[in-house]
Formats: structure tokens, C-alpha cells, sequence
């Protein structure tokens, strides 16, 4: 399978779009000037929320962001200046979630300036090579400083984790600086480029990548290659709109119903026009239940959803059946970055899934007026 990145640039923003052959894994229209996750602030203690143990951080102009204690080395005080990092971004009327115990992610390894602590990914399964990349972390940590190992350490050299682990510094060598110079409330640092990202931490690798602005991004490790409208490659934005729907087709007839709530995300599969084949129905319907938990993994990473989640398959019999559906959904969620554990199938027979909150991808489109929720909304992905 061949991964190539879409890129268009109008009226000064973009729009990237991340596909898998035919399939759309990633869609990212940036939104400027918003707060998002991984900023770095330099706030100013608004008011301090005794019952609920928090602050409220001034962290800009008209932006306020909501401060745990639990978040804090120490108990801040009205009017402190406090260097703070998004970790989840405003939604609706919510303030942004902030900390104090920063982090300064790269293609190896977390650095964690604030807090000493170490830890290598999940993912990694070979206790080999994670007692040798623990011990690495403990052997290169800058004292009072923590290291988390990222899953892509498994496959580098020991000088190529160093020589991230200097830069990462440098980073934090210039947030430093920005406190001492910065007049608060300020942005001290904006997150990471998307692309960059992309680039750094997609699974295989990038094949092609289609710009109408090669010239934006010639420092980049694959050549640009120009294309006036990027998107009709691949119908991008048609793509895109049926993926946010509530109703999913499958290419086997079958279908998805998603609906998100405020305590999880139920997905109800269904047959539909799905007619099976001579070898029975126990085989029919698990080549239906595999071709929809591709496509779940697909979905979930493309719309950013979060938290728990409930899958209901159509009804198998057999053990090896289920299991068979849980290797599936396991190979599909490999590839995607964002932290993903199944539970199983509980006792009811609905799959459980818990899956790391992000702000990276689209959220469901409102309903237009005009086109009565058929129509993409542009200003609102």
C-alpha cells in the first residue's frame, strides 16, 4: 500500500489531506490562531478556584485556560506568572485544559523537562529492546529531567536518539529564554507543524506528496511534486463528507451507524444490502465484521474520536469467529499514532475500545440549513 500526502495552500491556509491508496486516513484545514494542543504559554494566575482546586491562567488577550492543582508543582497564587502547556484545547464553552508538567515530543522520544520519569511505549512488545531503550533513557536523562521512549526508538541507533534528545533541548533551552523575555500572558511556543509530523511519525513512510506550492517545502525529506488542485487526486473533499456522516457504506454492502454521546461512541454494524456467499453465515458474517473493523480504525483516526467506544458487530457464533475480528481491529490500529487499547468483547458481545482524546482531526459536520446536512460546510472542519 502506497501513503501520499495532499497539500493545498488558499488564500494563505492550508489544507492537508493524509491517503492510503484509495482511502482518506487524515484531514487537517488549519485553523490559525487558535489555541490548540501542545501549546506553551506564559499566563498570568486570573482567579484561583478554591472549590475545585484549580486556577483560572490568563494566557491571552481574551483567552483563559483552566488549571488543575494537580497539574501544578506548587500551588500557584492571583497574579503569578505560570508557564503552561495545553494539553487539551477549548470546546465549546470549556476553557482550555492546561499543566505545568510540559512535554517536548520528537520522532524517538518524549522529553519531559519538568518531572523525572521514564517509561518506554506500550507498543513496543520485544523485552529486549525495551530494557535496552529504558536503560538508555535513564543513562542519557539530563538530571531532574525524564525521557519516554516512543514506539519508532525500537528501529534507531543509539546516536540518532542522542542526537534527538540535544535538539529537544535546544527547545527548551529557547522556552527559557522566551520566559525571561516574554511579557505575559504570551505564546511561548506553537505546536508542532503538522506536515512536519506527518512526515515524522507516519508508520511505512511517506510515497508521494502533491502540493500546489512545492516551493513552500523544499526542506522537506521528499521531493514536492506539483499539482494545481491536490484533492481531485483522490476527491478529497467528497471523501471527506461521506466519512463525517452518521451512516457509513462499506464496499461490501454492509453499513455503519455512528452516534457520539457525551460518555462514549456507539458504532452499530449492519448488514444492509449485504448478501454473503455460499459458505455459510457464520463466514458471511465475519467477512462483514472484518471489513467494517477496518474501516472503524479508519474513521475513528480520521474523526478524532476518543474515549470509550462500543462496537456492536452482527452476531457471530464461534469463538475463533471473534477472535479473528479482535486480530483484525488489532492490525488496522497499528498504524495509528494516537494510543488505542481494546478491551475485548464484553458480555454482551459488544467490542470495547478506549482511545486517546486529540484535536488533529475533523469533528462530525453541523447541519446546513441549505442542504439539510447533505452539503460540506467548509468553515467548520
Amino acid at each position: 500500500m502506497s501513503k501520499r500526502i495532499l497539500l493545498e495552500e488558499k488564500e494563505g491556509k492550508r489544507s492537508i489531506a493524509l491517503m492510503e491508496d484509495k482511502h482518506l486516513l487524515f484531514f487537517s484545514r488549519e485553523n490559525q490562531g487558535g489555541v490548540e494542543a501542545e501549546q506553551v504559554y506564559l499566563g498570568i494566575v486570573d482567579r484561583i478556584i478554591r472549590g475545585v482546586e484549580a486556577a483560572f491562567v490568563r494566557i491571552g488577550r481574551d483567552l483563559m485556560g483552566f488549571l488543575p492543582f494537580s497539574e501544578c508543582p506548587a500551588r500557584p497564587k492571583s497574579g503569578d506568572r505560570v508557564l503552561v502547556q495545553v494539553k487539551k484545547p477549548p470546546i465549546g464553552e470549556k476553557a482550555a485544559y492546561l499543566t505545568q508538567d510540559l512535554s517536548i515530543a520528537g520522532r524517538y522520544l518524549i522529553l519531559t523537562p519538568c518531572q523525572q520519569r521514564f517509561s518506554v511505549s506500550k507498543r513496543i512488545e520485544d523485552n529486549e529492546i525495551k530494557n535496552r531503550l529504558y536503560a538508555l533513557a535513564h543513562h542519557m536523562a539530563p538530571e531532574n529531567m525524564g525521557i519516554v521512549m516512543r514506539n519508532e526508538a525500537a528501529e534507531a541507533d543509539d546516536e540518532s536518539i542522542f542526537a534527538e534528545l540535544q535538539s529537544l533541548l535546544e527547545k527548551w533551552l529557547e522556552i527559557q529564554s522566551s520566559i525571561r523575555t516574554g511579557a505575559a500572558p504570551c505564546l511561548i511556543q506553537g505546536r508542532e507543524d503538522t506536515l512536519i509530523r506527518l512526515f515524522r511519525d507516519e508508520q511505512g513512510g511517506i510515497d508521494e506528496f502533491f502540493t500546489n506550492a512545492p516551493d513552500h517545502y523544499a526542506h522537506l525529506p521528499l521531493q514536492a511534486q506539483y499539482c494545481e488542485y491536490p484533492f481531485s487526486l483522490h476527491n478529497v473533499e467528497s471523501k471527506l463528507h461521506k466519512s463525517l456522516q452518521r451512516k457509513i457504506w462499506l464496499d461490501c454492502g454492509g453499513f455503519l451507524m455512528i452516534d457520539r454521546t457525551e460518555a462514549m461512541t456507539v458504532i452499530d454494524v449492519n448488514s444492509g444490502k449485504f448478501t454473503g456467499n455460499k459458505s455459510g453465515t457464520e463466514n458471511a458474517f465475519l467477512k462483514l465484521n472484518a471489513e467494517a473493523a477496518k474501516e472503524i480504525a479508519r474513521i475513528l483516526r480520521l474523526r478524532g474520536i476518543g474515549g470509550m467506544i462500543l462496537i456492536d458487530f452482527v452476531d457471530m457464533q464461534l469463538e475463533e469467529s471473534r477472535a479473528h475480528v479482535l486480530a483484525v481491529l488489532e492490525d488496522a490500529f497499528r498504524a495509528d499514532p494516537i494510543k488505542t487499547t481494546l478491551h475485548g468483547f464484553t458480555n454482551l458481545g459488544l467490542m470495547e475500545i478506549t482511545r486517546k482524546k486529540t484535536d488533529e482531526t475533523p469533528s462530525p459536520l453541523p447541519i446546513c440549513p441549505r442542504c439539510h446536512g447533505t452539503g460540506l460546510i467548509e468553515e467548520n472542519i
